[in-house]
């Protein structure tokens, strides 16, 4: 039998964790009345005062007390640089999955630069038209304008709106700000990372701690060292993963029996 699990959110994001959810015994029930905006915008008309990982669970606890089930799930996403080629975008999501029975919280994290994410100050309608199109538009939703600016607008899909609102803002001004809506139902990219985030989340209830028997149980640690197969110095590479429980603290350390090529050593190529 299935169990509920409530996932608090206002755009859509259920039908992007329904099937991996299914397979770990939940039937996912969408929970939209209450404004997940009171917790952060991306565009900061409301400025998100917890951490990415604390308003994700914030939304899974909410989830549970406003619903009344055992368990809930809560989305939150970033956007931001590559965190090694830092030109390229980034996106980074957390899902949280709350069980109120146990006050236990399970995080699954998926960083990805399998992403539309950019922004761009614009002074011409053909400069606003390349910008969409690198941008996927009108598949993914466009952004016109900041927040104080009186022709703001969201969710930007229709070609001609496009043009029109363009038009409008730049005889107002000499220029224009333009950026991706990378809220999840404006953006089936960003969705489709979610679904991949559900499916890490999916492996982790199904990963039960040894020592107290709560799922969750899973790699937080990559440990460095992997010898080099030419010179056997220990190089960058992980020789280990660290498996361990947030809830009792338990940890595994599982060797990878791995070896690092020549080209890998700081020794062989420094």
């Amino acid at each position: 039998m299935a169990h509920t699990l409530a996932f608090l959110t206002c755009h859509h994001k259920d039908v992007a964790v329904k099937t991996a959810m299914a397979k770990s015994g939940f039937d996912v029930v969408l929970h939209d009345t209450f404004n997940t905006d009171s917790l952060g915008t991306f565009t900061n008309e409301k400025a998100r005062e917890l951490s990415q990982m604390q308003t994700a669970l914030k939304k899974a606890q909410l989830a549970c007390e406003l619903t009344g089930h055992a368990f809930g799930l809560g989305s939150e996403g970033a956007f931001g640089p590559h965190p090694q080629v830092h030109l390229l975008p980034w996106n980074y999501e957390v899902l949280a999955f709350w069980d109120a029975a146990h006050q236990h919280a399970i995080y699954a994290v998926h960083g990805t630069a399998d992403t539309n994410f950019a922004s761009q100050r614009i002074t011409s309608l053909e400069e606003a038209e390349e910008f969409a199109k690198q941008s996927r538009f009108p598949g993914h939703a466009l952004i016109v304008g900041s927040p104080s600016d009186s022709y703001f607008q969201k969710g930007v899909q229709d070609p001609d709106a496009f043009q029109e609102l363009v038009k409008s803002a730049l005889a107002l001004n000499s220029s224009l700000w333009l950026e991706t809506d990378m809220r999840a139902h404006m953006n089936p990219t960003r969705m489709n990372v979610i679904a991949q985030t559900a499916e890490k989340l999916q492996a982790l209830l199904g990963s039960h701690c040894p020592q107290c028997q709560l799922p969750g149980f899973g790699l937080t640690q990559l440990i460095a060292g992997a010898l080099c197969k030419t010179c056997h110095t220990p190089t960058r590479l992980p020789k280990a993963e660290q498996w361990s429980c947030a809830n009792c603290g338990y940890a595994e350390i599982k060797e990878l029996n791995t070896w690092a090529s020549a080209a890998q050593c700081d020794v062989c190529n420094p």
